[in-house]
């Protein structure tokens, strides 16, 4: 497992810096942001049918095409509102996606004529595609105001409080965290996750230095910005596996060899995407 890890990530981070490279190069005269934006358009439904499964698995009425559906809606709603200028025209256009999504989802399984389960599993696929296709949103906004390249480095921030919790509760966990929800994570392995995202945070205020005022990151701004998204990224962790307990599965999928499913790679960045918006607007000069 360790070792199928160990390939997949740095192929994984090296397909984030092509990413980060082809948006910043302005491939083809492209708007900032763009490259991703398609990049989401391509994930979001992998990531919406792995998380349908589980929820199916669970025992509620999920289909794999509303869910899909739902995600995509709310997240070209929110892609559209990033377009418009008009900030309470945006806002208005940015809620019109869950409306959407819980519709899309409530028409469908109305459809069938079978009304037990029907409302929970509308509200199942909507918080799928409030997860799946809204959060990714904001690292759009955050890439188009502050630039791919510094975005990307608050990407790796959430991962290394992942990696980080993993390698130091490999190595010196002893007192479980939360042993009934996910038996391998420790106190001491939380500590040094949050350790190893401020170091990474700081490293990529320093790194910024010297760029325009929205690219360049404030050192504190990336220390506490950097424990901050570990926490967060730690409880979008603990959401996927508090599904994956009650689905009995271990991974959200296979596609990606050692780390399982889409959403098992982006459970912790989806979730940290909001405060990931707020680190960059208050700790830089943009």
């Amino acid at each position: 497992m360790l070792r199928q890890r160990l390939i997949t990530g740095p192929i994984l981070i090296g397909f984030l810096i092509l990413l980060v490279w082809l948006d910043a190069a302005g491939l083809a005269g492209s708007h900032p942001g763009t490259v991703f934006a398609v990049a989401f358009a391509m994930l979001i439904p992998i990531a919406a049918r792995e998380a349908a499964t589980l929820v199916r698995n669970c025992g509620t009425r999920c289909p794999d095409s509303l869910a899909i559906i739902a995600a995509l809606a709310m997240y070209f709603a929110g892609f559209a509102a990033s377009r418009i200028t008009d900030p309470t025209l945006a806002i208005g256009v940015a809620m019109m996606g869950p409306v959407i999504g819980f519709g899309v989802a409530m028409i469908g399984l109305a459809s069938s004529r079978s009304i037990p389960g029907a409302f929970v599993g509308a509200a199942a696929i909507a918080g799928i595609a409030i997860w799946t296709g809204l959060l990714p949103v904001f690292w759009l906004l955050a890439i188009e105001v502050h630039g791919a390249w510094l975005v990307a480095g608050l990407v790796l921030v959430v991962k290394a409080g992942d990696i980080g919790a993993y390698f130091t509760g490999m190595c010196f966990g002893r007192r479980k965290m939360i042993e009934w929800l996910s038996p391998k994570k420790t106190i001491e392995g939380g500590l040094g996750g949050l350790a190893f995202a401020a170091l990474v945070g700081a490293g990529v205020a320093i790194l910024s230095g010297g760029g325009p005022p929205e690219a360049e990151l404030d050192l504190l701004a990336g220390i506490i910005g950097g424990i901050v998204l570990a926490i967060v990224g730690a409880g979008g962790d603990l959401l996927e596996s508090l599904l994956k307990r009650a689905a009995g599965a271990k991974d959200s999928g296979s596609v990606l060899p050692g780390m399982g499913g889409v959403l098992d790679v982006l459970d912790s960045p989806l979730v940290a995407g909001p405060v990931a918006w707020i680190v960059l607007r208050l700790g830089t000069g943009g």
